[in-house]
C-alpha cells in the first residue's frame, strides 16, 4: 500500500540522516575536523630496561620501605598518595558532593588493589627512595636508581584549580649519558558504575595532529595507540581524569589489571621509548592531571587545550550554548527542574515555527487520506494515472508529502545536543526538584525494598505523566481519517516512549514532558482547523 511505502521510505530518510548528518557536517566545517597526517616516529630503545606485561603490573610492589600514605588538600581537594611509587591512591572532590551520601564525590580510588596515578615502570620501581619531604600542597620523593640516576619525584596541587602537577628531575652524576625508556599511569581507579553511567566512561586520547581517539572503558582489552600524545585518560559522565605530558610520550596503553582472577577496572598510561640523560646532566619531565568536573571553564584554566576532551564540532558547541541557556534560566528561578521546564519553553517557542508546519503537514495529510483511498480505489489498475491523480490533489490542497518529516529532521541537531547536555550536565547531578531528589537519576516517587521485574527498584512518575500527554497528543492527531495502521500506532507509540524514559534520568523526562505538553496544545488548536 502507498502508506506502507511512505512509512518506510520516511524511515530510511531517518536512518540516512543519522548515518551521514556527521559526515555531512564534518564536509561542511571541516575546521572543527582537522585531520593532519602524523608520521610515524621512529624511535631506536637503548635501555636494558624490560616493560613490565600488563598483567603483572597489577601487583608491582616494593618491600624496601614500609608503605605510608600522604594527604595532599586545599579546598577542592583531599588526595591520597602512597609510597614509595609516589602514585596517587584516591582523590576527593571537596566541593562536589555525592548525591547518594551527600559525602565528597570520591573521583577515583585504587583501595590498594591496583596501582595508581601516576605510578611509573622504568623510574621508580627501580629505585631505592631516599627520602620524603612533604607539605600540605606537595609531596617530593628522593630516589636512587639502579643505573645510578637521581630522581626526584614531586605531586603538587594549586589553590582553585582541578590539577594536579608531577615533574621530575633525573640527574646523571655520571660521564656516561643513560638511556631509559618508561610508562606512566595517566588514568586508574575508577569506580565501577551504573549502566547508565557506564555508557559515557571513554577513554579519549587527542594525537598532536589533533586526531581524537574514543572508546568505552567497558569494551577496551590491552590497548596500545601510538603517535605523538597531547592528552589521554579517562572522560566519564560528568568528570573527567585527563593527563597532559608536557614532554614527548611515544604512545598510550590500556589494560584492565588482574586481581585474584577478577579484572578491575581500566588504567590508561603514557609511554616513553627513549629517555636520554645526558652525563653530568639533569633532565626535567613535567605532566599535569586534570581531575574535576566535565565543565569547559575549569577545563580552560590550565591553559592545556583539556577542554577539546568534551568534544568538538557543530554539536558541542550547541551543546554549550544549551548549557549555557541552563544556566542563565537557573540564575533567574534557582531551581533546576524550573530551569529544565524554562529551557524547554524556551527551544519549544524559537522553534514554533517548524513544529507548527510539520504538524500541520501531518494534519493535512490526514484530512486528505479518505480522497487518497477514493482515487485508489478508482484507479486501482492504472498506477500511472493513480500517481498523477494524488500529485494533482496534493497540489490542489497545498499539501507536501514531506512536510512533516522535514521540519523534523531541521530540530535533529538540537535534540541531539540538548539529549547530550541534560544526560551529562553536573548541575542537574543532586538537584532536587519537587519530590525529585536527584534530576540527574529517575525520579522514584515510591522506593522498592527490593527490583521488580520491568519496573525495576522504584515507580517513576514523569515517564507515566508522559505516556498518557503522548497517549493524547496521538489521539488528537489520528481523527476519524485515520486508517486501523495509523490508529494501532496511535496506541503503540505512547507505551514505547513510556518504556523508554521509564528509567531515563528525570531531567531528560521532565524536558520532554514539557515538550509534550506544549506539542499537545499545539495539536489541540490544530483540530480546530479544517483543511478539506
Amino acid at each position: 500500500m502507498k502508506s506502507e511505502k511512505n512509512f518506510f521510505i520516511v524511515i530510511i530518510i531517518t536512518v540516512g540522516v543519522l548515518v551521514f548528518y556527521p559526515m555531512l557536517i564534518k564536509n561542511m566545517f571541516p575546521r572543527f575536523f582537522p585531520e593532519q597526517p602524523q608520521p610515524a616516529l621512529q624511535v631506536e630503545q637503548t635501555s636494558a630496561y624490560k616493560e613490565i606485561e600488563p598483567k603483572q603490573q597489577a601487583s608491582i610492589g616494593v618491600t624496601y620501605l614500609k608503605e605510608k600514605t600522604y594527604s595532599l588538600h586545599n579546598n577542592l581537594y583531599e588526595i591520597e598518595v602512597n609510597s614509595p611509587n609516589a602514585d596517587i591512591k584516591s582523590i576527593k572532590l571537596l566541593q562536589i558532593a555525592d548525591p547518594l551520601t551527600n559525602e565528597p564525590t570520591v573521583l577515583m580510588d585504587t583501595q590498594d588493589m591496583m596501582p595508581g596515578i601516576f605510578s611509573d615502570s622504568g623510574l621508580t620501581d627501580k629505585a631505592v627512595i631516599q627520602n620524603i619531604e612533604s607539605s600540605n600542597n606537595a609531596v617530593l620523593f628522593y630516589y636512587k636508581h639502579e643505573a645510578g640516576l637521581n630522581i626526584r619525584k614531586q605531586l603538587r596541587i594549586d589553590d582553585d584549580m582541578y590539577s594536579v602537577s608531577l615533574s621530575y628531575e633525573i640527574e646523571n652524576p655520571s660521564k656516561i649519558e643513560k638511556a631509559l625508556s618508561y610508562r606512566l599511569i595517566a588514568a586508574a581507579g575508577i569506580k565501577n558504575t551504573a549502566k547508565v553511567d557506564a555508557r559515557f566512561n571513554n577513554q579519549i586520547t587527542v594525537l598532536k595532529n589533533k586526531k581524537t581517539i574514543k572508546k568505552n572503558l567497558g569494551n577496551i582489552s590491552h590497548k596500545t595507540i601510538e603517535g605523538e600524545i597531547e592528552l589521554t585518560g579517562a572522560i566519564l559522565r560528568y568528570f573527567s581524569l585527563i593527563t597532559v605530558p608536557l614532554v614527548t610520550s611515544d604512545y598510550v596503553y590500556s589494560y584492565s589489571p588482574v586481581s585474584n582472577g577478577e579484572f578491575l577496572p581500566t588504567s590508561v598510561g603514557l609511554g616513553t621509548n627513549n629517555l636520554v640523560v645526558p652525563a653530568q646532566e639533569t633532565v626535567r619531565l613535567n605532566y599535569v592531571l586534570y581531575a574535576g568536573p566535565n565543565d569547559r571553564e575549569q577545563m580552560s584554566k590550565l591553559n592545556l587545550a583539556i577542554e577539546q576532551a568534551r568534544g568538538k564540532g557543530l554539536f558541542a558547541g550547541l551543546s554549550d550554548l544549551m548549557l549555557l541557556l541552563l544556566r542563565v534560566l537557573h540564575k533567574l528561578c534557582r531551581n533546576y527542574g524550573v530551569a529544565v521546564i524554562g529551557l524547554s519553553l524556551t527551544i519549544n517557542i524559537l522553534l514554533y515555527p517548524l513544529t507548527f508546519k510539520s504538524l500541520k503537514s501531518m494534519k493535512d495529510m490526514q484530512a486528505i487520506q479518505p480522497l487518497i483511498e477514493k482515487l485508489r480505489s478508482d484507479h486501482k489498475d492504472n498506477p500511472q494515472k493513480l500517481n498523477k491523480e494524488i500529485m494533482e490533489l496534493y497540489k490542489k490542497h497545498k499539501v507536501n508529502p514531506a512536510g512533516g518529516c522535514l521540519p523534523m529532521l531541521l530540530q535533529m541537531p538540537i535534540f541531539f545536543s540538548l539529549y547530550g547536555v541534560l544526560m551529562q550536565a553536573i548541575e542537574l547531578r543532586g538537584a532536587g526538584f519537587l519530590w525529585i531528589k536527584n534530576l540527574a537519576a529517575p525520579d522514584a516517587f515510591i522506593s522498592f525494598p527490593a527490583a521488580i521485574p520491568i519496573i525495576g527498584s522504584s515507580l517513576n512518575i514523569l515517564p507515566l505523566v508522559m505516556m498518557g500527554f503522548s497517549f493524547l497528543q496521538q489521539k488528537a492527531t489520528n481523527t476519524g481519517h485515520a486508517n486501523e495502521q495509523q490508529k494501532v500506532m496511535a496506541m503503540m507509540m505512547p507505551v514505547l516512549l513510556g518504556v523508554i524514559f521509564y528509567n531515563f534520568p528525570a531531567g531528560l523526562v521532565l524536558y520532554f514532558l514539557t515538550n509534550s505538553i506544549f506539542s499537545f496544545f499545539i495539536q489541540k488548536n490544530l483540530t480546530k482547523q479544517t483543511v478539506v
